[in-house]
């Protein structure tokens, strides 16, 4: 064997062991835990006071969305039911000076 030949095995070899491995990785597929609640607010006074109920709600871990409606006393809050639940979101409301409570669900 020459030389050329063993460098250019080697060359050969040695490439074979630097090729990265494909690799598969299995992902399973998370149920949706997005859930949306109304809170009724308490002591809404004027139309800031949605600014602040909004503020406090999204600074809940997990809040996706909040609608706060001045006219209705109402906040409509979407959130990932896997980090946070209404009962957190009642609290951060109360916390802010705006008790809250679940409003009943809508029968359709």
């Amino acid at each position: 064997m020459t030389i050329k030949t063993s460098l250019l095995i080697l060359s050969l070899s040695s490439s074979a062991l630097w090729m990265p491995a494909a690799c598969a990785e299995t992902t399973v597929a998370q149920p949706n835990q997005q859930q949306t609640v109304t809170l009724n607010i308490e002591n809404m006074t004027c139309t800031l006071c949605t600014v602040t109920i909004k503020k406090a709600l999204q600074k809940v871990k997990g809040v996706k969305e909040v609608t706060v409606d001045y006219d209705a006393k109402t906040a409509v809050v979407t959130f990932d039911g896997l980090k946070t639940d209404s009962t957190a979101l009642i609290k951060a409301t109360t916390n802010a000076g705006y008790p809250g409570s679940l409003a009943p669900p809508v029968s359709r």
